[in-house]
């Protein structure tokens, strides 16, 4: 097979056969071409693909997307860091949404494979293949699929998708409001430490361990600071719970123009862009969206402790 740049299909699965049906060719080529493969999957997904590669499977590199892809954004990062790593054509599979995400998740899983081909449109020789369980996920996520891939394997049939989006608008849109009352709290400079109380106060309140308090007040902190840097010089605080996540929101006036953000690993004498990336590692998930007519929302979801909204 002859790559020609970046090459990213779906495959859409249903059951156990039609999985390995789509991905074990796809699998074989990269074992017969010597293209290196990383396989990121949920661990018993890929336990299946081992099974059937047999001793050839040590050729592959495993990983477990449920954790190393937790939070979608971290995904990018992970793919360019395993091209980079390789000087000719390599190959990938991934899963990034699964039925158990919630549908902030979900969204961003959205997000993430749009932007995959923003982050690769000048790469070549690599190909990925997505895969989309037909029997997890609703008919919203599957839709869903078209947009983000050029080619979409579906009960058998491999076709040219034609909703796909080359250059997709990520930070457009709105967030949907909360769905409880929020705390709210408007700041300038001098409120900088007010935000960083607020959002401990409320870390504390639902059971952050005092690490999981630093992260969330360290990653509140830094957007806070880019509003007052970037985002004309005040913003807006909101904190509250849904499910089982708090939820911290800052708003300002800026605008963010670049679709990557927050997924790229700053160098160390980048400046801007740095404080999302570091909430990225710190929260279960990051959602951003960015007008020149609404301004920029900042959304941080974190993992409350088992119980703390009973």
């Amino acid at each position: 097979m002859r790559h020609r740049g970046f090459q990213h299909q779906a495959l859409i699965y249903e059951g156990v056969d039609d999985y390995l049906m789509g991905t074990m060719p796809f699998v074989h080529g990269a074992l017969i071409a010597d293209e290196p493969l990383l396989i990121a999957v949920a661990e018993d997904k890929g336990e299946l693909i081992a099974g059937e590669m047999g001793p050839d499977s040590d050729r592959v590199l495993f990983l477990d997307m449920q954790k190393v892809g937790h939070n979608p954004a971290a995904i990018v990062p992970l793919w360019c860091d395993f091209v980079e790593d390789h000087a000719g054509p390599v190959r990938g599979i991934g899963e990034p949404a699964w039925a158990a995400r919630s549908q902030a998740a979900l969204d961003e899983c959205h997000c993430h494979e749009g932007l995959l081909n923003v982050a690769f449109a000048s790469a070549s020789a690599w190909n990925l293949l997505c895969l989309y369980d037909a029997e997890a996920l609703d008919a919203e996520a599957l839709e869903r699929v078209g947009r983000s891939h050029s080619r979409v394997r579906r009960r058998g049939r491999i076709e040219e998708s034609p909703g796909f989006e080359a250059q997709p608008d990520c930070l457009g849109g709105e967030l949907p409001p909360p769905r409880s009352r929020a705390d709210l709290l408007a700041f300038g400079i001098a409120g900088l430490s007010e935000v960083r109380q607020r959002v401990a106060v409320a870390a504390e309140r639902v059971g952050l361990d005092s690490g999981g308090v630093a992260d969330l007040v360290t990653a509140a902190s830094e957007l806070a600071a880019n509003s007052v840097v970037h985002g004309g010089g005040s913003g807006t605080l909101r904190i509250w719970s849904e499910d089982d996540h708090l939820l911290v929101e800052v708003e300002d006036q800026g605008h963010i123009v670049e679709p990557l953000v927050g997924r790229l690993r700053p160098d160390v004498s980048q400046e801007e862009g740095r404080g999302l990336w570091l909430a990225n590692q710190l929260c279960d998930l990051v959602q951003i969206r960015s007008s020149g007519e609404s301004g920029t929302r900042i959304r941080l979801h974190v993992l409350a402790h088992e119980g703390a909204f009973v």
